[in-house]
C-alpha cells in the first residue's frame, strides 16, 4: 500500500479485481490528517464496503457501474478504532455516464433488540427514548447499540444495551430452543 503524502493532497490508488483496468483513486479531504487517512483506508469498515461492491449482489458485479474515486471526508475514532467513517464515492453508471448517489456514512455492525410483552391480550414493544441530534428530536426507538469490535459479539452487545437502556439486567445464561418441534432439546448459551 503506497501513499502520496504531498503537502497539498493525500492520495492512494486501489485496483479492484472486478475492474482491473480502472484503478480507484482515494483522496483525503482538506483537513484530514495522514493518520486519519491511513486509518480510514486500512479500516475494516472501508475494506468491507469495497468487498460488498464486488460481491454477487454488489453494485459493481454486473459491470454496469464503475468506481472512479473515493473522497475520505471524516474519521471519528472511538478509542483506538474507527467509530464512524464518512466518504463520498464517485460511481458512474456506464450506460448514462451519470454519477449515482454516493455519500457513505459507515459505522459498522450494530444490534437492535425487539422485546415484546403480552399483557392482557395486548402486545407491546419496549422502546427507549433517545436524543438524536441528526433528527433534531428526541425519538422512540428499539434498544440498540454498535458492536465494540469486528468480532461480532451480538449477544453480549444486545444484553449490555438492554441493561443500559431499561435499567434492569439480563444474564448471558439463557436457553435457546433449536427447532425443537415435539422435543425438549435446548442449547445452553453462556
Amino acid at each position: 500500500m503506497s501513499f502520496d503524502s504531498s503537502p497539498s493532497t493525500l492520495t492512494h490508488s486501489i485496483t479492484l479485481p472486478i475492474q482491473l483496468s480502472q484503478p480507484v483513486h482515494v483522496l483525503a479531504a482538506p483537513g484530514l490528517t495522514e493518520t486519519e487517512f491511513r486509518n480510514a483506508i486500512e479500516s475494516s469498515l472501508f475494506k468491507q464496503w469495497l468487498h460488498n461492491l464486488q460481491t454477487e449482489t454488489g453494485i459493481l458485479a454486473n459491470g454496469d457501474m464503475l468506481l472512479k474515486q473515493v473522497l475520505i471526508q471524516g474519521v471519528d475514532m472511538f478509542g483506538k478504532r474507527i467509530g464512524f467513517l464518512k466518504f463520498k464515492a464517485d460511481i458512474i453508471d456506464k450506460e448514462t455516464r451519470k454519477k449515482v448517489p454516493g455519500i457513505v456514512f459507515a459505522r459498522g455492525p450494530a444490534v437492535a433488540v425487539l422485546i415484546l410483552l403480552d399483557l392482557g391480550g395486548e402486545t407491546y414493544a419496549i422502546l427507549t427514548e433517545q436524543v438524536r441530534v441528526p433528527t433534531g428530536r428526541v425519538i422512540l426507538e428499539l434498544p440498540s447499540g454498535m458492536l465494540d469490535d469486528d468480532k461480532g459479539d451480538f449477544v453480549g452487545t444486545a444484553v449490555r444495551e438492554v441493561s443500559l437502556f431499561l435499567s434492569f439486567s439480563l444474564s448471558l445464561y439463557f436457553p435457546v430452543f433449536s427447532n425443537n418441534g415435539p422435543s425438549n432439546s435446548v442449547i445452553i448459551r453462556t
